[in-house]
């Protein structure tokens, strides 16, 4: 999950707006792809292996108990530099390694930490500009990310080889992969057709574009349901679209106020949370929200506030019995999704809203804007 400038110029907006009203979208079937989008400078690879001492303990972890759930803080990563934004985390499928991506205007790179030990396993290297998103491949194998530099980079992140860069017209801000592995979805500007913005997905096993479709404005968040059959992405548009897979068709558009920065599906596939911002003045989120939709009719169950600021991440747990969220300003919440109820608070030190949930729901990743990624453990109880 990662850390969104939720706010652009409204000109922009309102520009690409007059523009784009006039036109219609469709969908392209790249099956055989004759041309690629224009090819950047190729980077080469570095992996840098870090020695075991980035790890710093916290001196009095946090323990708080409301009701059904408890948290607690384990442990403080902090190898992305002080000052650095942690902007995007990744777990493997296997909960056994943490992958963060931080950047301001120097550290560009990806941190890698073994989960059981706490040690950072090596930083890998290679985007020059900010790393928007991560996804790990449901084998645990590759490691995808995309950044303002124009590419998606997927490379083998145990020795840091890039086995793939794929380049487009702009700025790539998401990126998932498909619950089978086999395909690659990757959201973000496409400046070739008046500053609009698309999703490519890849086939995996030739990266090869499959589908395109176009957007208004830039997917910066986006993710597969788990059985597959949808993709559900938004962003500066202040819509979400619900696609169908198989061919990128539109389902549903769910409407915002404001633009989103994070999208979770439930676990049966039945269910959409988008983070957002649910209130602004003079351009500053003063209430933040997260929507939670029904996919199959497309209709909106509950909006969850409580938050100062703009919701940055949102996560269902395993079981799919509870939805975490967490604010650009730290605070945490969880709901329990039987009445949407909120069954924990906290607001952990310099907290900025990215958040990543482990596969088995056991641990929580939460980042900072000073290069620290904060680990806490997750007990649910009946």
């Amino acid at each position: 999950m990662k850390q969104r400038r939720w706010l652009l110029p409204i000109i922009v907006f309102v520009l690409s707006a007059l523009l784009l009203d006039a036109c219609s979208f469709s969908v392209e079937i790249l099956s055989t792809p004759t041309s690629s989008p224009p090819t950047a400078t190729p980077i080469p690879p570095t992996f840098t292996p870090v020695p075991p001492t980035a790890i710093v303990p916290s001196v009095t972890p946090t323990l708080i108990s409301i009701r059904a759930d408890t948290m607690s803080m384990l442990e403080i990563f902090s190898s992305i530099g002080e000052g650095e934004s942690v902007r995007s985390l990744a777990f493997t499928p296997d909960d056994t390694v943490l992958a963060a991506a931080g950047g301001n205007t120097e550290d560009f790179a990806i941190h890698v930490w073994d989960v059981a030990n706490g040690e950072p396993i090596g930083t890998l290297g290679g985007h020059t500009g900010i790393v928007w998103d991560l996804a790990f491949s449901p084998d645990g194998e590759m490691l995808a990310s995309v950044s303002s530099d124009g590419t998606a980079q997927i490379r083998d992140w145990r020795n840091g080889d890039i086995l793939k860069t794929l380049n487009f017209p702009g700025e790539v801000a998401s990126v998932s992969f498909s619950p089978d592995g086999r395909r690659l979805a990757v959201g973000g500007v496409d400046e070739a057709q008046m500053q609009t913005a698309a999703v490519w997905i890849f086939s995996v096993d030739s990266w090869e574009p499959l589908i395109k479709i176009p957007e208004r404005l830039n997917i910066g968040a986006m993710a597969y349901s788990p059985n597959g059959r949808l993709l559900v992405g938004g962003g500066t548009s202040r819509d979400v679209q619900v696609w169908r897979t198989s061919d990128g068709t539109s389902i549903f558009t769910l409407s915002h106020a404001h633009p989103i920065t994070d999208v979770a599906i439930s676990p049966d596939s039945s269910t959409a949370a988008t983070a957002t911002c649910a209130y602004a003045v003079d351009d500053e989120c003063t209430e933040g929200g997260v929507w939670v939709w029904n996919l199959s009719t497309g209709r909106l169950i509950v909006r969850l506030g409580d938050f100062p600021d703009v919701v940055e991440g949102v996560a269902f747990s395993p079981d799919g019995s509870s939805l975490i969220a967490a604010s650009r300003g730290g605070r945490l919440r969880v709901y329990t999704t039987s009445d949407y109820q909120p069954v924990f608070k906290a607001t952990p030190s310099g907290g900025n809203g990215i958040m990543t949930l482990s596969p088995d729901g056991g641990l929580l990743a939460t980042g900072n804007d000073n290069g620290q990624v904060h680990l806490w453990k997750v007990v649910y109880r009946p």
